[in-house]
């Protein structure tokens, strides 16, 4: 392989993980969504800043007492231990899980993107550790819900160290989404 043509390669790989990494998210109401501050740094050295939205917030016109068990059922389906729930801050969660390969029944790259590796997607090959938490308040009209997504992976062959992976904002999306359905009975 020539020098010229594996420089171009290394850009290139540096130049999909860190797009990899970018998220979008547009929250709702007058909810001010939490950024993150994070440098990210590719195998060839490259950095960047990720200042991504790392959570979804919404009001929704249910009781929160209602959400929170919705909420803690949507994340039973997801196959998600449970292993924080606070009625009286209304968070419910786990803020330290691992998952491979796949989380409720997608691959993990469709939550979550940590970069490219040789073998794709590093969220799909490599262990995922994350932090899932929802937080549900009182409103005005019902409940204000917000999910935050933290995670990171590791390739569990090597000692490389991990990669921050960022989230893409379908996780906490889908968490709500379930929620929703348990508390209207579909």
């Amino acid at each position: 392989m020539t020098t010229r043509f594996r420089s171009t390669l290394i850009a290139a790989a540096a130049v999909v993980s860190l797009g990899a990494c970018a998220t979008t998210s547009t929250p709702t109401n007058d909810q001010t969504p939490t950024r993150s501050n994070r440098s990210i740094i590719t195998g060839s050295g490259a950095r960047a800043t990720d200042n991504s939205i790392t959570s979804s917030a919404s009001t929704v016109s249910i009781a929160p007492a209602e959400m929170f068990a919705a909420l803690t059922e949507a994340y039973g389906d997801l196959g998600i231990e449970v292993k924080l729930s606070n009625p009286q801050t209304g968070e419910v969660g786990n803020r330290n899980f691992q998952k491979m390969f796949r989380l409720g029944g997608l691959p993990m790259s469709d939550w979550v993107g940590c970069g490219v590796t040789t073998t794709g997607q590093a969220a799909d090959n490599y262990r995922v550790t994350m932090s899932l938490v929802s937080r549900v308040t009182p409103s005005a009209t019902g409940s204000s819900v917000k999910t935050e997504l933290t995670a990171y992976a590791e390739d569990i062959s090597s000692s490389k160290g991990t990669l921050s992976c960022a989230t893409l904002g379908t996780l906490e999306a889908r968490v709500q989404e379930l929620a929703l359905r348990h508390v209207r009975g579909s």
